[in-house]
């Protein structure tokens, strides 16, 4: 017997398109990631831990979508090459 799911992965992965998932991040955010696109060796792990799964893939790097981005700093953390850094809303 074949084991239905309820979701679509069965890992915390969010493709950010339910109700709950869609959570506008409104203008509380203090930091945002910005990536440098000639460091990222496109390995994924930003997307990985992104809490909110808010990364999206280009091809050839990732980049956060900032209407869901809420600011947490996990990606650039997480990043071994160090090509996310986080800047203050004002320098945006």
């Amino acid at each position: 017997m074949a084991r239905e799911f309820r979701f679509r992965e069965e890992a915390g992965w969010s493709h950010a398109d339910e109700v709950l998932l869609c959570l506008d991040t409104g203008s509380w955010r203090i930091e945002r990631p910005v990536v440098d696109e000639d460091r990222c060796t496109y390995c994924g792990l930003c997307a990985l831990y992104c809490p909110v799964q808010c990364m999206v893939n280009k091809e050839n790097h990732f980049e956060p979508n900032l209407a869901f981005c809420k600011g947490c700093g996990i990606c650039a953390y997480e990043c071994p090459r160090k090509a996310i850094t986080m800047q203050t809303q004002e320098d945006s």
